[in-house]
């Protein structure tokens, strides 16, 4: 940041603190009504209204943090767009910088004006705690009152860059100035998060404990509103959507899955998150209940050891896609709320239009099942079949122990239903079931045979979702290999550093490159299958219409949001959803 820049901030802040820049409370009619969600929170004194912290409203309201402190905007899955929410105007200067303008109107729910000085407040604390914003910005400029530039590093610029921005919730500067101009003093000393100062004032800011929230959006809550049973938002005036919502209040049932099962039965509950299991399901349906299927942009995958033979041999992976079944794995795992990978693009089928070019997607292998593929793949390298039994170019049978984290429901009926489809071919797969943190660490330290885990992340961007597999579970260390796949190899006859190819499918502003290079990516992995991805789990989130009124048809592309711009906090902002009369 320049220093005159910060010299203005910090004055800015001083005379924020003094009340000069506090505007007036509206007076309005709320509307009326109750939206009932739900979330498992926690009660004071661990819950705070620190949002920064653990225990704030971002842990303790979850998705309905987004109806308190808004963020610039959210994306629009469906054709790649933003819904502007805080902000008005936003957009890259080409690739020095991205500049965002606040919404004229927005206002803080004490009646002052949301300004560019709450977005460099919010920043100069974010700095402190390490946010990965600062991965990509060097530091923010303030051009007047409403618009902020943020100014990028060497190559920061990106789409990833733009989405963090635009889903950072601001904070008021009323309440963190002071902790801010801190944040901005220390940054311009030189000092480092090695520093003891840095880690001290880090640890201040999370120990900070406001006395109340100032929200920008419609709803805010006191920490007297969180009891026992559920706690409750309260519409507030001074919103830029207080006149577009219409609930007055927001009520979130206290608890996970078990808890909240007989609240939609009983008709006390109207929308949940919560993942439910098939039984349930019908019994919701039964009900009259609507059932939402989103996508998640996730699922379960096949991982291989690729330092235990046979799983090292890309045909052996190739034919384990070709053995499975995967829209009965699907099924199995979580019923109507499954979808089979088709295109094994190493990304969401969802995501695949938006991202591939056609004449890479007509090349893709969909690895169907064929037994037949699957045979003459094995022989290819030197496998046979004793009786009922496949033995690998040794000789030893293709046998292997196969780990699923054991709290993933719908994880674990599609897992054993793959291995018996494994089996019945000649396979000797084993599944056992291990505690989630357990077998994650295994999986880190190489510790396994085959392992299920995610293949994606609910990212609009490729590169995320590419990045899982190979950057969260691959080559982490010399002590934690991973599944141990090489990541520099011979492909088509040129050498590739797929670690530099996936950065390079995030890199930068152009998208028509960036599609280049996603395609290619998607070649390699169609190819190599360096994991196999069985399904993609979709939300089962039921939606009690004898509750809410307004909701979009099925196959409305609001549907198609996926991780932190979720639908249901859209369609109460605009005011699609109303209570039932």
């Amino acid at each position: 940041m320049k220093r005159t820049s910060r010299i203005l901030f910090a004055l800015l802040i001083a005379m924020l603190l003094l009340g000069g820049l506090v505007g007036q409370v509206v007076a309005q009619e709320a509307p009326t009504g109750t939206f009932y969600g739900g979330w498992p929170y926690t009660l004071p004194p661990e819950a705070h209204l620190n949002s920064f912290a653990t225990g704030g409203p971002t842990s303790n309201l979850g998705i309905y943090y987004n109806l308190v402190e808004l963020t610039p905007a959210m994306y629009r899955w469906a054709d790649a767009s933003w819904i502007p929410l805080l902000a008005s105007e936003f957009g890259f200067e080409g690739e020095e910088a991205y500049t965002l303008t606040i919404h004229p109107d927005a206002t803080w729910s004490d009646g002052s004006p949301v300004t560019s000085d709450d977005v460099i407040a919010t920043y100069a604390i974010g700095r402190i705690l390490g946010w990965s914003d600062f991965n990509y910005v060097d530091f923010l400029e303030r051009v007047d009152d409403k618009t902020v530039r943020f100014v990028f590093l060497e190559n920061g610029a990106s789409l990833v860059a733009e989405r963090l921005i635009l889903k950072t919730a601001t904070r008021a500067a009323a309440t963190w100035g002071e902790l801010a101009a801190r944040a901005t003093e220390l940054y311009d000393s030189g000092a480092t998060d090695e520093d003891e100062a840095w880690t001290a004032l880090a640890d201040e800011i999370r120990a900070f404990r406001p006395e109340v929230i100032l929200a920008s959006g419609p709803y805010t809550y006191e920490l007297e509103d969180m009891g026992d049973a559920f706690q409750t938002l309260s519409w507030q005036p001074s919103s830029i959507f207080s006149d577009d919502v219409n609930f007055g209040t927001i009520q979130l049932w206290q608890g996970e899955t078990e808890a909240v099962t007989p609240l939609f039965l009983d008709g006390q509950m109207a929308y949940g998150t919560y993942g439910f299991p098939p039984a349930t399901e019908e019994a919701f349906v039964n009900a009259g209940i609507r059932i939402l299927r989103g996508p998640q942009y996730s699922g379960p995958a096949i991982y291989f050891n690729h330092a235990t033979h046979p799983w090292e041999l890309p045909e052996v992976r190739q034919a384990v896609a070709h053995l499975i079944d995967r829209s009965e794995a699907a099924f199995l795992g979580k019923g109507l709320s499954a979808r089979p990978v088709q295109f094994m693009a190493g990304i969401s089928d969802n995501l695949v239009p938006s991202w591939i070019n056609e004449d890479v997607v007509s090349t893709l292998n969909s690895y169907p099942v064929d037994l037949d593929q699957a045979t003459a793949l094995l022989e290819s390298v030197g496998f046979t079949r004793d009786g009922d039994v496949w033995l690998d170019d040794e000789g030893n049978p293709v046998e292997a122990e196969l780990t699923v984290p054991a709290e993933f429901a719908d994880w674990t009926g599609g897992t054993q239903n793959a291995a018996d489809q494994l089996n019945e071919f000649g396979f000797q797969i084993t599944v056992r079931l291990v505690p989630f943190a357990e077998q994650e660490v295994a999986v880190y330290n190489g510790d396994f045979e085959l392992a299920i885990r995610n293949w994606g992340i609910g990212n609009p961007y490729p590169f995320n979702t590419f990045n899982q597999p190979f950057d969260r579970y691959n080559l982490i260390s010399d002590e934690q290999p991973g599944m141990s796949f090489p990541m520099e190899f011979e492909f088509n006859g040129e050498q590739v550093n797929f670690a530099d190819l996936i950065v390079q499918s995030g890199a930068g502003l152009d998208t028509d490159a960036q599609k280049e290079t996603i395609g290619q990516i998607a070649t390699i992995f169609n190819t190599l299958l360096p994991i196999v991805p069985l399904y993609e789990t979709y939300t089962n989130n039921p939606l009690s219409e004898s509750l809410v009124a307004g909701a979009p048809a099925d196959d409305d592309p609001i549907w198609i949001n996926g991780g932190g711009d979720n639908f249901i906090i859209i369609l109460l902002l605009n005011g699609t959803l109303s209570p039932m009369e």
